[in-house]
C-alpha cells in the first residue's frame, strides 16, 4: 500500500481521537477570566498543534517507509477518518458563511477583509460621536489594520469549528476574541489615544451595532458581554499600566522546533509507533 495514502488515513482519523480528547480535557481546564492574548490564542488551539505533532511524528514514519508498505488502515480508521472529513467540511462552509455574511453586514465602525483589510465607518457613527473619539476608534481599528486581525478572527473560528461537538470550544473562542480587543484597547493607548474618548466609541458603536458581529471582521463593538468590562478597564484609575503586549515571534518558533522534533521522533521510532497503533494492519 502506498505510505503516503496510508499516512493520510491514519493522520485524518487521528484527527478525530486527538483532537477531541485535547478539546475535552482543555474544556475541563480551569482558565482566568480576561487572559492575555497570546495565552487566550494558545488555550483555544492547543489540541490543533497536539495533532500538528502526531502528524509530523508520522510524516517522519512514511518518509523512512519503502513503497509500497506493509502497513494498511483498517475499517475502523476509515471510519474516523470519514468522521474528520465531515467535522473539517462542516467548518469550511461555516467559514464561507462567514465571509458572505461580512459584505452584507452594516456595522458602525469595523475593519473586515482577510487579506486586504480596510477600515469601514457608518455615516451613523460619525455623526453621533465627536472629532476626539471618532480618532480613537480609528486608531483601535488601526491596530487591527497593522496585525490582520480579521484573518486571524476568521481563523480563530475555523479553529473552533474543528473542534466541534466538544463543548467548549466556543467559550474559548469568545475569551480570546474579548483578549484580542483588549489587547489592541491597550496598543492605542500606548500610542497616546485618551481611554475615555475611546470607552466612548466602545459604547457608541455598541449602541448602534444592530447585528451581530461576523467571525470575518474586527469592530470596536467586539467581543459581545465584554463590551462592559472594556469599558471599566478603560475607564479605571490603573489605565495608564494596562500593558501593551509587543508583538513576540518567540512562540513560533518554539512550535517550529517541536515540529522538527516530532518529525526527526518519527524517522527514529515511527515505525514501532505503527505497529502498536489500533487500527493498523499488516
Amino acid at each position: 500500500m502506498d505510505p503516503e495514502l496510508v499516512l493520510a488515513v491514519v493522520a485524518t482519523a487521528l484527527f478525530v481521537v486527538i483532537v477531541w480528547l485535547a478539546a475535552l480535557v482543555q474544556s475541563r481546564l480551569a482558565s482566568s477570566a480576561h487572559e492575555p492574548e497570546p495565552r487566550a490564542w494558545w488555550v483555544l488551539v492547543r489540541p490543533l498543534i497536539i495533532w500538528a505533532l502526531a502528524f509530523a511524528f508520522l510524516w517522519g514514519w512514511s518518509l523512512r517507509e519503502p513503497n509500497p508498505t506493509d502497513e494498511r488502515a483498517s475499517l475502523r480508521l476509515d471510519l474516523l477518518a470519514t468522521v474528520a472529513v465531515v467535522v473539517a467540511l462542516r467548518a469550511l462552509l461555516r467559514g464561507l458563511r462567514a465571509l458572505r455574511s461580512t459584505s452584507r453586514q452594516r456595522l458602525p465602525i469595523a475593519t473586515v477583509g482577510l487579506l486586504r483589510p480596510r477600515i469601514v465607518v457608518s455615516p451613523s457613527f460619525l455623526s453621533g460621536a465627536s472629532e476626539e473619539v471618532v480618532q480613537a476608534a480609528l486608531s483601535h481599528e488601526r491596530a487591527h489594520v497593522e496585525r490582520r486581525d480579521p484573518l486571524r478572527i476568521w481563523l480563530a473560528q475555523v479553529a473552533a469549528d474543528l473542534q466541534w461537538p466538544v463543548p467548549g470550544a466556543s467559550r474559548r473562542f469568545a475569551a480570546w476574541l474579548l483578549a484580542l480587543e483588549a489587547d489592541r484597547d491597550s496598543s492605542v493607548l500606548a500610542r497616546g489615544t485618551d481611554p475615555t474618548d475611546l470607552a466612548e466609541a466602545i459604547v457608541i458603536a455598541a449602541r448602534l451595532q444592530t447585528t451581530s458581529r461576523s467571525p470575518a471582521s474586527a469592530s470596536a463593538a467586539g467581543a459581545g458581554d465584554g463590551i462592559a468590562w472594556r469599558v471599566h478597564r478603560l475607564l479605571s484609575p490603573d489605565v495608564a499600566t494596562l500593558p501593551a503586549r509587543p508583538r513576540s515571534r518567540l512562540a513560533r518558533r518554539w512550535w517550529v522546533a517541536l515540529l522538527f522534533v516530532a518529525l526527526c521522533l518519527g524517522l527514529v521510532y515511527g515505525e514501532t509507533v505503527m505497529h502498536a497503533l489500533l487500527g493498523v494492519a499488516r
